[in-house]
């Protein structure tokens, strides 16, 4: 199986170093290595230059955003499965390619592998070994651990480049929602995330985009969902932490929440105060 690696990169010359020393230093080669730069004007042509022998194919021209460079990525890409290891992130050692793919020898065939989350501060985040809906859509799996099947772009759409932020997101609910593919979690953590890109901030831009990805994906589910993840964040989000996304338990839950919550205003309003047992810490 060959791997595909796409990198894409804006003025962004010290994370791009981080990314291509990580990648010229495996000791696994079977891959191919895309660096698509949106026409820098730091120092990152002189990076890719400097690591052009390693590289499949590079270019440096202007783009229309992140996810129109990562188009162009996978329109090179050759390899049975491409992973988005962007500039700023990293592979965690020298072996983490060999050690991917001795794992996948032995695990089941997927569409989408995807391994934990380490983000540069230090941080864990350990994803789940059943990948649910309800987890998708409330904390999401990132592209840098993950790998992804060249032929699901070509066979289910690219990125959808009118959104900025979160289209890969909008990429894996479509991907596990309406064509139901095979996701596998690895064992082998994959890369460190620089949690300083565009993704990790912008957070109102983000939130706007996740309307209309909700909207594009889940059509007339969207104001369900919307109200599950309010419904989540309150005081009573233990009641669905484990339910795999069964529509009839979450009209049942959601009913139970709106009652409540409608008790809780009519008794706030004649007291004015809510109890301090009501109030998410």
């Amino acid at each position: 199986m060959k791997l595909t690696i796409i990198t894409i990169n804006k003025n962004n010359a010290f994370g791009l170093e981080k990314t291509c020393f990580s990648v010229v230093n495996q000791i696994f080669n079977n891959f191919e290595w895309i660096i698509i730069d949106g026409a820098s004007d730091d120092n990152s042509v002189e990076v890719i230059k400097r690591y052009s022998k390693n590289i499949t194919y590079w270019i440096s021209e202007p783009d229309t955003g992140i996810y129109n460079a990562m188009n162009k990525g996978i329109n090179k890409a050759i390899g049975e499965y491409c992973l988005f290891l962007n500039s700023g992130d990293w592979l965690i050692s020298p072996t983490t390619l060999q050690d991917l793919f001795n794992e996948i020898n032995y695990t089941y065939p997927a569409d989408i592998y995807y391994s934990d989350r380490i983000d540069c501060n230090g941080t864990r985040v350990n994803y789940p070994k059943n990948l649910t809906l309800n987890y998708l859509i409330t904390y999401g799996i990132n592209h840098q651990n993950s790998l992804i099947k060249r032929s699901l772009f070509f066979s289910h759409g690219f990125y959808n480049e009118s959104l900025r932020i979160i289209s890969d997101v909008e990429f894996f609910f479509i991907e596990f929602w309406e064509h139901k593919s095979v996701f596998v979690h690895l064992n082998t953590c994959i890369s460190v995330f620089d949690v300083f890109g565009i993704g990790s901030q912008n957070s109102k831009d983000q939130q706007k985009e996740r309307l209309i990805v909700f909207n594009n994906v889940f059509k007339e589910l969207s104001e369900i969902i919307l109200e599950s993840i309010i419904y989540r964040k309150s005081i009573y989000r233990d009641l669905t932490l484990n339910y795999s996304f069964s529509l009839p338990l979450l009209f049942i839950l959601l009913r139970i929440y709106r009652f409540i919550m409608k008790n809780i205003k009519i008794i706030s309003s004649k007291i004015r105060f809510i109890p301090n047992y009501f109030i998410k810490k």
